[in-house]
Formats: C-alpha cells, sequence, structure tokens
C-alpha cells in the first residue's frame, strides 16, 4: 500500500481514537513527524513518524503501558513505538486501547524528543 494512503489511514485512526488530541507538524529534516497533545500542552504523548518505507507510532511513556498484544517494540527507559505496517488487522483494537491508556495519561504528558533518530532506541 502506498505510504502516502497508509499515512492518511493512520491519521485518521489517531483522530477516532482519541478525537481530542491536538496533531502537529514537527518534521525535522527527512521525513515527516506528527505530533499528538493535549489541548494547550506543550509536549507530546504520541509521535507519528514517517521513515519511508516505514510508519512508526511512537508513545512518549510506552514501557509503562500495559501491552497483552505485544505491539509495542523498543527498549528503552521510557519510550516505546509500534510499526504501524506490521499490525494486522485484527489488532487494529489492542492498538486503539494502547492509544486510549496514553491519552488518558496525557494529564501527566512526557515531551518526546523532536529530534529523536527512529533509528535509536525509542
Amino acid at each position: 500500500m502506498d505510504l502516502t494512503v497508509r499515512l492518511a489511514a493512520a491519521r485518521a485512526l489517531l483522530r477516532s481514537a482519541w478525537p481530542e488530541a491536538v496533531e502537529r507538524d514537527a518534521a525535522r529534516g527527512i521525513g515527516q513527524t506528527l505530533l499528538y497533545t493535549t489541548s494547550g500542552a506543550s509536549t507530546a504523548v504520541l509521535r507519528l513518524v514517517v521513515d519511508p518505507p516505514n510508519l512508526l507510532l511512537h508513545f512518549a511513556e510506552g514501557a509503562a503501558l500495559p501491552d497483552p498484544a505485544g505491539l509495542l517494540r523498543g527498549e528503552g527507559r521510557r519510550g516505546r513505538y509500534v510499526c504501524l505496517g506490521a499490525v494486522a488487522s485484527g489488532d487494529e483494537p489492542a492498538l486503539r486501547v494502547l492509544i486510549a491508556v496514553a491519552a488518558a495519561g496525557a494529564s501527566a504528558a512526557t515531551e518526546i524528543d523532536i529530534d529523536h533518530k527512529p533509528s535509536a532506541t525509542a
């Protein structure tokens, strides 16, 4: 599937799973980065990274999230990510739960380093 189509689908998923989220474009270098936060907050809870051919959804506090479906990747102290191309359609409900839990914890949101390189440990 074309990356543009996948990005549009990912943005639609995020909007439906977290309708109150504010989306900000924070492109740095090659690719595109979209930050998702609560209204009026300056810190991001989620980050959608276009790193062709990958589309990654980073969770600022992913290490603390329950993940019974095993979708989260990474070994950092706080952050985790989901490679959206690897998520099966049957796992979409689990991804929605991860987004909802991350959004619910947004009152204690943690800033995501927008200069983070996707190849580095999340």
